[in-house]
């Protein structure tokens, strides 16, 4: 454990409030009328798109929307939008959606504050100097924790290589957190990304630089997560799990985003560059294997809390912790293999996504080191 931390987190969050009214207060606060709405097809299909641009429209702020991000973003949607907020000239970005819209609305706040193309940051070493553009982040889903943190993923379609473009000047100037904005939200992607939220906290917990600060945010977020996200799942419209699950969001993205990540992500970046698999299901499966590879590097300690947490004696062995993890993503619905999902890799894609799991920068945080030779031995226990 750490003895010395850091904790900086410039974001304000407004939790459990009306949205549309929300962001209306925050545009006044920051004094801006003129905003792009970044969010995605599904939410358009919805309703919710237009509802927040009528909202906003009606207050007098004017408003360009960019729908077009998909789940896994590219460079290229954040081309396309930094392009339509300078065509219209916007001073603030209101990012609506789950974790891709939120980063790529970070990805144009930053070129529009900092000049050049994503790929100056992510692969050319440009130095972000400026902080972003104005952005409040709404999240519509329990997940990426996206909302609270300095990172953006968003891969180049010319390398599949995934690399986060980061900086203490990217954190969302506010986050307006509503869980009703999850009302309904289908069990599948209520479990992928909610996995997503409970992973960030895990890794967060036995990563290298864990802390005591960022450990109270990480077991926060396990407990939330382990007790509400199955019934989130079962009904869409239990409120009261919702709002737990929104929290678990936020304490899991602030515990991930101070204390890092580790061989789950490491593995998950290339695993969904190759396969398109979404980032919390791909999270899921990985989960168990990792767990059990990680484990004897934990401290004892830490793996009694975990035991605890998750209902278990403390001293109970690595295969019943493993057993219960297992158990536990069995009952949300997802697969525990790839064959489960009828993903078969060939040996040259098992390969490739070893060798670029031991590029990322995530598995310096793990608690074990992993050559490329033993992220083939989890991938293939995976099939």
């Amino acid at each position: 454990m750490m003895d010395k931390f850091t904790f900086h987190l410039p974001t304000k969050i407004i939790f459990g409030k009306a949205a549309q009214a929300q962001v209306l207060l925050a545009l006044a606060e920051l004094n801006t009328k003129r905003a792009l709405l970044v969010s995605d097809p599904g939410l358009v299909e919805l309703g919710l798109v237009s509802q927040f641009a009528a909202s906003l429209q009606k207050a007098g702020v004017a408003v360009a929307t960019f729908t077009a991000v998909t789940s896994n973003p590219t460079s290229d949607e954040v081309a396309t939008g930094l392009a339509l907020a300078r065509q219209h000239e916007v001073d603030v970005l209101v990012a609506l959606g789950g974790g891709s819209p939120i980063d790529v609305a970070k990805g144009v706040a930053l070129l529009l504050a900092n000049g050049g193309a994503y790929a100056d940051y992510q692969w050319h070493g440009k130095a972000i100097t400026q902080r972003s553009w104005p952005l409040i982040a709404v999240p519509t889903t329990a997940g990426t924790g996206s909302e609270v943190s300095k990172v953006a993923v968003v891969s180049d379609p010319q390398n599949p290589f995934k690399k986060g473009v980061l900086s203490p000047l990217m954190f969302p100037h506010v986050a307006i957190v509503d869980p009703e904005l999850t009302r309904g939200l289908p069990p599948g992607l209520t479990t992928a990304t909610g996995m997503d939220a409970f992973i960030h906290a895990l890794e967060a917990f036995v990563g290298k630089r864990a802390n005591p600060f960022t450990d109270q945010l990480a077991i926060s977020a396990l407990q939330a997560a382990w007790t509400y996200l199955p019934r989130a799942t079962a009904d869409g419209n239990d409120m009261a799990s919702r709002q737990w699950m929104m929290l678990a969001a936020l304490w899991g993205g602030m515990a991930m985003d101070h204390a890092g990540l580790g061989l789950i992500h490491a593995l998950s970046g290339p695993l969904t560059s190759h396969t398109n698999l979404h980032h919390g299901l791909a999270n899921a499966l990985l989960l168990p294997y990792v767990l059990r590879f990680n484990l004897p590097a934990i401290p004892s300690a830490r793996r009694q809390i975990l035991n605890k947490l998750f209902g278990l004696d403390a001293a109970v062995n690595t295969e019943e912790l493993i057993n219960a993890f297992e158990q536990f993503i069995a009952g949300l619905g997802l697969p525990l293999s790839f064959s489960h999902i009828d993903l078969e890799l060939e040996d040259a894609e098992l390969d490739a996504i070893a060798e670029e799991t031991t590029r990322m920068i995530l598995i310096g945080n793990n608690p074990r080191p992993a050559t490329a030779a033993d992220c083939r031995k989890i991938l293939e226990q995976m099939a």
